[in-house]
């Protein structure tokens, strides 16, 4: 099992490495082909390096996926602790997913290994899941319970079950995102951008109230 200050507290060829694995998915390559001497090439380190960490590719190339949502959910954090009003946080976050579908092939990539439209081999996807659950989902919750939870001292939101507010919560941005992986991959659009996020938002309002 891969060290966890691994993820936390990467040493700098490991953290050379997570970056050329986010660059090399940005330039369009497959993690299903990505091999360990494409990654350490691109990190500028031998192939002998990498597995003085890593025991195989699908832990380099799962933890730097995992290390990159880190990052994303550090981001997040800052936005919704941060100052503005209930709906101005929201369009803050809905603004940073659209730029990060428009800047970052990782994202794009993560958000189609959510929702199971990205195929990967058995062996990486194994390896992404045990990851995925080393690193909790229970911080990106607790991040959005602070978020809904300002909507209620607000008064925007009126719904007192912190579960059928997740799910409301989770349900839109699942809508927005598959709004922007549609419009990436240049499909025609009937509506803009702004007129989505403005859609899930007041979506998310009247469904929690």
């Amino acid at each position: 099992m891969v060290e966890k200050n691994l993820l936390t507290n990467p040493p700098e060829k490991v953290l050379a490495m997570y970056q050329a694995v986010i660059e090399l998915v940005r330039d369009g390559a497959d993690v299903n082909s990505m091999k360990v001497s494409e990654i350490t090439a691109c990190a500028g380190i031998g192939k002998g390096t990498a597995y003085e960490y890593f025991s195989s590719k699908e832990e380099i190339i799962t933890n730097a996926l995992a290390f990159d949502v880190m990052k994303k959910r550090e981001e997040l954090a800052t936005i919704v602790d941060g100052l503005g009003s209930f709906e101005e946080k929201m369009e803050r976050i809905l603004s940073f997913v659209e730029q990060k579908f428009c800047e970052s092939q990782t994202f794009c990539m993560l958000v189609r290994i959510g929702t199971g439209s990205y195929e990967m081999s058995e062996a990486l996807r194994t390896e992404y899941e045990r990851v995925h659950a080393d690193i909790s989902c229970g911080e990106l919750e607790e991040i959005m319970d602070r978020l809904l939870c300002q909507g209620v001292q607000e008064g925007v939101i009126k719904e007192e079950n912190l579960m059928f507010r997740r799910m409301a919560f989770g349900s839109q941005m699942v809508a927005y995102a598959s709004y922007m992986m549609a419009r990436n991959q240049g499909k025609s659009m009937e509506i803009t951008a702004a007129q989505a996020k403005k859609f899930v938002y007041e979506s998310l309002v009247k469904s929690l109230n």
